[in-house]
């Protein structure tokens, strides 16, 4: 299931290369929290709030979100 998480990210990326250009593309630090937080939902243990609200603002700038 690792791999999962990076596929789907990946996948957008794709899907939004029209998006990913530019100041609004995720640093290698904001992808390696949004993947930290992401495995954290999947495996059910808590989730900082903090860093919770950081990865939703993160993925509503990506467009990820509305």
């Amino acid at each position: 299931m690792r791999g999962t998480i990076e596929a789907l990210l990946a996948k957008a990326e794709q899907r939004f290369q029209h998006r990913i250009q530019g100041i609004h593309r995720y640093t290698d630090d904001e992808l390696h929290g949004l993947i930290a937080i992401l495995r954290q939902s999947e495996n059910g243990e808590p989730i900082d709030p903090d860093r919770e609200e950081w990865a939703e603002r993160l993925m509503r700038r990506e467009g990820l979100l509305p």
